[in-house]
């Protein structure tokens, strides 16, 4: 099996030998480095790797050359290849056989062979930059390499964009997803049967009726599809169901009953109060919703509304129906001028080409990495009976269909995942070992199979005895799609009966938003708690191993997360779950949070308060340094990243305004929002609309397509962001017995993070 690897952004340095006399380097100065001789001065920029194979390696990176013979200097950009060997007791990989294969400089003359000219320059990089032995940083490559891996795969295989049921009502409502036709088993020493297919606590009795536990109240019903009615005292079998204490019970219903809306396919519900009070968006054709839990928009000038759900945006002329899918570029043109600062600012990370679109993207490559002991991690797999494989569509693998976690036969072994660690066998029972490799047919499995999500889990490198693994946001089912991000497939995946129903991730039911202010997906307990909280899981999925055999990257307060409950997982999170057929309700996770999805606090972020992506990216986002922070474009063009915006080199050393930075969304442009008791849904407190100087300053760099820029900006932001994270992971896994950086320094074969 082979290991192919495209990386954005690592810690490299150049060199090819070419003189036997060669300058020194310093190892342990920060970036930029810097070489002189007779008069010449080359300056190298934080390289940007293109390819890992194995230990060869493909990088770019800016450069810097001030010949002897002139005052002025030449910016541009160098290719190189390198091998290089990892070293685990330092976290430094060492590279040798450094060779720069090629070169562009803009700003040199075009005559081959004249004064300073491109050929010239790259000569003599070349002869100052050696081709002997350098290090790096371990975690930054492995940090980088999730981010390129993530970025390539996002929008490799199209998602499936089937509008859902619906499902409009003008007064409370609540909806009740159940997974296919209802599927009955026996309650232990009970004469009823549950509805194991669904997340509410649903029976039946000898009777034929129906029994659903809502909060602290029953309703009952002859049929599935009703109608429902509150019991006020229901048999004593029933009501001896919800006695039983649990952990995290659901609240009590305040206020009137709701209405029960049942449904076996995928759906959402839509409730405003009485016909739908749309308010003006100023200085838009735009209209929102006032008084509905969800982003609901009226588009004057089409005359259509416009529906949000699951990161998707779907189109009627009528509340009623019927809805159709509406890609993210064939929006009407307004959607991009909502107020940054405005409640409806939370649909902007579908919005392509706005700051919050560009910010998810890169929120969606960031990797969690974490190294394990191959030894020590164990998996508890079980199968409903004996192992059951169905084919995967276009390929010649299988996976089977009875097991609580993915698990997949790729030629003679099989392959399965648990919280983001791949592990081996020869058989499908087991023995179970950490696998070191999984093949590359596995990340051609489509959206369409179900243990797609399984796709975003890697292998980055492994010895003797551990493994350097990592996921990124598709594993728990956050995908980008037409430079905007999406929750779930879209793909009502076929469920598993016998004697335990095994479920996949839903799509629609929960009310999935993204919020750009927490970098992740909040959701609607299918019970809500009727003051619009959403609820949120903000672990690091490696935390919950809760074993020393499984150590995190990551530690940005220093604490492990609570121990999380989700060893069967929940229909609300992405990936496999198995139903429940106990007496009690079927509860969310203990980690799961209830979260005001319009509150940005202006504070510092900390664990267990917001979602991990978050907590991490809000703990490296900062001002680039007093140097200058240049980044290689892959079509040979240079970038820097200013205080306010990303620039881009143009002609006698000058600079044009490319693209604001994606930090300022958190900077002076929004406040703190509050949720407003008895006055609709939310109001914002104090917002902030994004500056005149933030839009004009977006307006100059217009002469790219603007498509095409939110691209190079999403991927510039990459590049940034896996400086940043690699850093602070390089810090954190640094050996006790290696010295600390100088302050605005980089470690030894570290770099420069600002």
């Amino acid at each position: 099996m082979t290991r192919g690897f495209q990386l954005a952004g690592l810690l490299l340095l150049l060199a090819s030998a070419r003189l036997v006399a060669q300058p020194a380097i310093n190892e342990d100065a920060p970036w930029p480095r810097v070489c002189s001789t007779n008069g010449n001065k080359v300056t190298l920029y934080l390289p940007e790797v293109e390819s890992w194979t194995s230990n060869s390696f493909s990088a770019r990176a800016v450069v810097e050359v001030k010949p002897a013979n002139t005052k002025k200097t030449y910016l541009g950009v160098v290719w190189f290849d390198a091998h290089g060997t990892v070293d685990r007791s330092t976290r430094l990989v060492t590279l040798d056989r450094l060779e720069i294969t090629r070169g562009n400089f803009p700003d040199a003359p075009d005559a081959t062979g004249a004064l300073n000219s491109g050929d010239k320059l790259l000569a003599l990089v070349r002869e100052l930059f050696p081709g002997g032995a350098r290090t790096m940083s371990f975690d930054y490559l492995i940090t980088a390499l999730g981010f390129t891996q993530a970025a390539a795969q996002q929008n490799a295989q199209p998602l499936n964009h089937t509008p859902p049921d619906i499902l409009w009502s003008t007064n409370r409502a609540v909806l009740v997803i159940i997974d296919g036709d209802p599927v009955l088993r026996p309650i232990p020493d009970s004469s009823l049967q549950r509805v194991i297919n669904t997340p509410g606590l649903m029976v039946r009795d000898q009777a034929g009726k129906f029994y659903l536990l809502g909060g602290s109240q029953w309703f009952a019903a002859d049929s599935i599809q009703g109608p429902w009615s509150l019991v006020q005292i229901p048999p004593a079998e029933v009501a001896a169901l919800s006695s039983e204490p649990a952990k995290n019970p659901p609240p009590s219903t305040e206020g009137p009953a709701p209405k029960i809306i049942v449904s076996t396919r995928p759906a959402e519900l839509l409730v405003t109060a009485g016909t739908a009070d749309y308010k003006s968006i100023k200085g838009t054709s735009l209209k929102y919703a006032a008084h509905a839990d969800c982003q609901l928009f009226f588009d004057t000038k089409a005359g259509a509304a416009y529906l949000w759900l699951s990161g998707r945006w779907f189109k009627s002329s009528s509340l009623q129906g019927p809805w159709t899918y509406v890609a993210p570029h064939d929006l009407p043109p307004d959607f991009a001028k909502i107020p940054s600062g405005s409640p409806q600012a939370i649909v902007l990370a579908s919005v392509p080409g706005t700051p919050e679109a560009e910010l998810a993207a890169v929120a969606n490559s960031l990797p969690t990495t974490a190294t394990v002991d191959r030894h020590d991690t164990k998996i508890e797999l079980t199968y409903d009976g004996e192992p059951k494989f169905k084919p995967i569509e276009g390929t010649a693998m299988s996976y089977a269909i009875n097991a609580q976690l993915p698990v997949i036969c790729s030629g003679k072994n099989y392959y399965a995942v648990d919280n983001a660690v791949w592990f081996v066998a020869s058989s499908p029972t087991g023995p179970w070992e950490v696998a070191t490799e999984v093949p590359e047919e596995i990340y051609t499995i489509p959206p369409s199979s179900p243990v797609y999500y399984a796709t975003f889990v890697r292998i980055y490198d492994s010895d003797t005895n551990t493994v350097e693994v990592g996921y990124t946001p598709g594993y728990t089912g956050s995908y980008e799609e037409e430079d905007t991000t999406v929750y779930g497939t879209g793909y009502d995946y076929e469920p598993y009966y016998d004697d335990d129903y095994y479920g996949w991730g839903y799509t629609y039911g929960y009310g999935y938003w993204y919020v750009p202010w927490y970098g992740w997906w909040v959701w609607r307990p299918w019970w809500g708690t009727g003051n619009g909280l959403r609820a949120a899981i903000i672990d690091n999925l490696y935390d919950r191993w809760q074993s020393p055999s499984v150590r995190p990257h990551d530690r940005v307060t220093g604490e492990r997360a609570r121990l999380s409950s989700l060893q069967n997982g929940y229909p609300a999170l992405y990936g496999r779950f198995k139903g429940a057929t106990g007496r009690t309700p079927w509860l969310p996770p203990a980690d799961t949070l209830a979260l005001n999805p319009y509150a940005r606090s202006q504070s510092s972020l900390h664990a267990g308060n917001v979602p991990h992506g978050a907590q991490l990216l809000a703990s490296v986002r900062q001002s680039p340094g007093a140097g200058r922070d240049l980044y290689a474009a892959p079509d040979g063009n240079v970038y820097q990243r200013r205080t306010d915006g990303w620039y881009r080199q143009a002609a006698e050393g000058k600079w044009d305004f490319f693209s604001p930075t994606q930090g300022q969304i958190e900077r002076g442009q929004i406040a703190r929002g509050q949720a407003a008791a008895g006055a609709g849904p939310y109001r914002i407190a104090g917002a902030q609309n994004a500056s005149a100087m933030s839009q004009a300053r977006v307006n100059q760099g217009a002469n790219f397509n603007q498509q095409t820029r939110a691209q190079v900006a999403a991927n510039l932001d990459r590049q940034y962001y896996a400086r940043q994270v690699g850093q602070a992971r390089a810090q954190n896994m640094r050996p006790a017995s290696r010295p600390q950086p100088a302050r605005g320094g980089g470690m030894r074969g570290g770099f420069r993070g600002r």
